[in-house]
């Protein structure tokens, strides 16, 4: 393990925007389709939910300072059987990269560049997460500190400037709800961007101070910033177009003009966006990586590095054919996929816990 401690600022940081990043572009049209109105409110009831539920993890940390996610499994369950629980951790954290990657290119290839072969974007990313993943957690902890200033004045400069074709009466009627809309349809958003928190738990150790206190602070603030970019989107394109568009932010940025001379926002939008998947698929590259290091015993980062991004570049290239199929599985799927490893996989190693403990008492 690194001998290294992030400060509290930085790994608060590390999970706002990790948090944010892909349901950050993702999900405004999905909720304003299915909530309406209301879309705004569906982040802050998914959000007490899906970090709820991460307590479980959070609980086991506290159980096991000091120790990362593989080493909790093992100390738990032993050696063999704590193996074949972080290994299927990993692997759906290999698949959570590659998902994030795939994210990427039909966002750059719908938007910026239509005509560049698609795993360019992914090839380049990953260049840099693995050349960060070589550096170690402390650089990607640094990069995020000195990013964060950029984008949260960028966050608040293009806001402020849209509020110029802001409406309010496309929130109207305040007291129409569609309950179905707001909960049944939109319960996904438990498990994305929420349920994956297991993953930070790998950097659990590394942090100088109640981790898992910061965990839950700044998963708090990634929710509020989800809820209000959904709010805003509504006041300024209303419901029709927002739901109609397949990237609202983007569209709202683009039609944004200031004057002659200031035009193309969307750029900083992208710019934004481009950043925060960076941190995340940073963030979780890493993990991968020491998940394996700790479960092969290995010292050398960079050689598991490269092969592991050649094989998420080729699943991120055959995970979805288009957005479409992308967001059918996340509304029908990606709740009882992430429920598994984290709601289910978490319960077990706690009973299993109370359960040690009972016999050698």
């Amino acid at each position: 393990m690194e001998n290294v401690l992030l400060s509290v600022r930085q790994f608060r940081l590390l999970i706002v925007f990790s948090t944010m990043s892909t349901a950050f572009f993702l999900l405004p049209t999905v909720l304003i389709t299915n909530a309406k109105q209301h879309a705004w409110l569906v982040p802050l009831w998914t959000g007490i939910v899906g970090i709820g539920s991460s307590l479980l993890w959070v609980y086991l940390a506290t159980k096991y300072p000091k120790l990362n996610l593989i080493q909790i499994c093992r100390s738990v369950t032993g050696k063999y059987v704590g193996t074949v629980i972080g290994l299927l951790l990993i692997f759906q954290m290999v698949l959570l990269c590659a998902w994030i990657l795939n994210n990427l290119d039909d966002f750059m290839a719908t938007t910026m560049l239509p005509h560049t072969d698609e795993w360019i974007f992914g090839a380049c990313f990953l260049v840099i997460a693995v050349y960060s993943t070589i550096k170690g957690i402390e650089s990607i902890a640094r990069t995020t500190e000195f990013l964060a200033p950029i984008l949260i004045i960028a966050f608040i400069g293009i806001f402020l400037l849209v509020m110029k074709n802001w409406d309010g009466t496309h929130l109207t009627p305040l007291l129409e709800f569609d309950w179905d809309g707001i909960f049944r349809k939109s319960s996904f958003m438990i498990a994305f961007p929420y349920m994956d928190a297991f993953s930070f738990i790998m950097i659990f150790p590394y942090v100088k101070a109640k981790p898992g206190f910061i965990y839950l602070q700044g998963a708090s603030i990634a929710t509020l910033f989800l809820s209000t970019i959904t709010f805003i989107l509504i006041g300024v394109l209303g419901v029709s177009r927002a739901s109609h568009l397949t990237f609202p932010l983007f569209s709202m940025a683009q039609e944004l003009l200031v004057s002659p001379f200031l035009e193309h926002l969307e750029a900083i939008i992208s710019l934004q966006w481009l950043i925060l998947v960076f941190i995340k698929l940073a963030l979780t590259f890493y993990c991968v990586v020491i998940g394996l290091v700790h479960t092969f015993n290995l010292n050398n980062r960079g050689m598991l590095s490269l092969p592991l991004a050649i094989i998420m570049l080729g699943l991120s290239q055959s995970m979805h054919q288009n957005i479409i199929e992308n967001m059918e599985w996340v509304e029908k799927y990606i709740l009882l996929n992430h429920s598994f490893f984290a709601v289910c996989i978490p319960a077990l190693l706690i009973i299993i816990h109370f359960t040690i403990r009972r016999r050698r008492v």
